[in-house]
């Protein structure tokens, strides 16, 4: 038995590993059409390392035109091939091996199936546009916007911190006018602080893009203390009498109130802001009037006006019978009169606006060439911006208001020629 297993395996021999050899490839055949050698492209985002080279040599980057991917090619197997994504691999560009400052050589590595897989050995780059870096500190101006409720004002606007730093590309940096951080009143009756996002805009009040900055902070706390407000009438107190023939019609101020915050218990000591009578004194008028006065000194102790309302107060005073317009009047409707001999007035404007006041129908009529006014130079001395005033003269039924205007005086000096030939002419 045993000899007839020998007998049986060691016959035919040759033919035996013939078709064990044969049977092999067929093997090696079929499992290579089951699963064939595949190339396949995938695309990752790269990463760039070692930064700080660029920003100690006071540099910054941008990806050149917004491209921060690379693609390439891998060949492995279908099974394995089919199992990978962009996500198994790594795309690295190292910032030290920078080369002419304008591109970085990019590594590609497999994070699975190394073994199984081969990558492309094409050479990728990452490409770069290098930017000078500039670091500035800039002012916070802390404001507000919207709509105040009624009886309110804003009293005061701060900010914590009131300094930031700003670090970014020299060409933005360098665009940096202002930077403002504002709060948002509207509803709002009471004391509060609010974060907001400071925003950067240049000299032109366009706002600056900010994607690009790297800040020292990025929100600021803007602080609004509200005060009571109080609307107040402005009264105007006269001395002395109107000469005979005239006779008062009204005064009136422009604005006729202005408002005031303060203390509620301040704010109700006042019913009124004051002008004393030491401002018009009705003996000295030849006519209707107007004088522009600064009430900033008649406001009383513990209040002040609002934010942004101008202390300036125009009075008018007006006859019976008239009402007041203006007039622009050409400069060479000017007279220069009494100048001190070795020097030269001029006037140092084209034209003037002057209060003009009358009845409705001179006003109508009233032709500004036919105006005329002089100036009295015998007090000025050499110098630029000086005040000098215009007398003008009144015509029949209307008042024009004497102004004052700027001058400039210079010396004259005469030639040597000139008193040469004056010397010949007395001879």
């Amino acid at each position: 038995m045993k000899q007839k297993i020998i007998n049986a395996l060691t016959k035919d021999v040759g033919l035996k590993i013939l078709a064990f050899v044969f049977a092999f490839l067929l093997w090696l055949v079929v499992v290579n059409i089951d699963d064939p050698t595949q190339t396949r492209t995938f695309t990752s985002v790269v990463t760039v390392t070692n930064e700080d080279v660029l920003k100690s040599a006071g540099k910054l980057y941008e990806i050149k035109d917004g491209v921060n991917t690379v693609s390439f090619r891998v060949t492995a197997k279908r099974s394995i091939i089919e199992k990978l994504s962009p996500s198994d691999f790594s795309a690295v560009a190292d910032m030290n091996n920078l080369e002419n400052e304008e591109r970085i050589p990019v590594t590609i590595s497999a994070k699975t199936y190394a073994n199984y897989i081969t990558i492309s050995s094409r050479q990728n780059y990452l490409y770069v546009e290098l930017e000078d870096e500039q670091t500035q500190r800039f002012v916070i101006n802390a404001q507000t916007t919207g709509t105040l409720e009624a009886g309110l004002a804003v009293d005061s606007v701060t900010c914590s911190p009131t300094v930031i730093t700003v670090t970014g590309p020299e060409e933005v940096v360098s665009t940096i006018e202002t930077v403002t951080a504002t709060a948002n009143i509207t509803g709002v009756t009471n004391n509060f602080t609010e974060s907001v996002i400071p925003k950067f805009y240049n000299a032109s009040g366009d706002e600056v893009d900010s994607k690009e900055l790297t800040l020292s902070v990025s929100t600021v706390g803007v602080s609004v203390v509200f005060a009571n407000t109080k609307t107040v009438d402005i009264v105007v107190k006269t001395s002395g009498t109107l000469p005979d023939g005239l006779s008062l019609d009204s005064i009136k101020t422009d604005p006729s109130s202005v408002m005031i915050i303060g203390e509620a218990s301040a704010l109700n000591d006042v019913t009124s802001i004051t002008i004393p009578d030491s401002v018009i004194n009705l003996s000295d008028l030849t006519g209707s009037f107007t004088t522009t006065v600064d009430i900033s000194s008649y406001i009383p102790a513990n209040v002040t006006l609002t934010e942004g309302s101008s202390s300036k107060v125009t009075i008018y005073v007006l006859m019976s019978g008239q009402t007041a317009s203006t007039a622009d009047i050409s400069a060479d409707n000017i007279e220069l009169t009494n100048i001190p001999e070795g020097i030269a007035v001029a006037v140092t404007t084209k034209s003037l606006t002057v209060n003009v006041f009358g009845t409705e129908s001179a006003l109508s009529n009233l032709d500004t060439s036919k105006i005329k006014g002089t100036i009295d130079c015998s007090s000025l001395t050499v110098g630029e911006g000086q005040s000098a005033v215009v007398q003008f003269e009144n015509t029949e039924g209307l008042t024009i208001q004497n102004t004052s205007v700027t001058v400039d005086v210079v010396a004259t000096e005469k030639s040597e020629s000139s008193d040469s030939s004056s010397k010949e002419k007395e001879e």
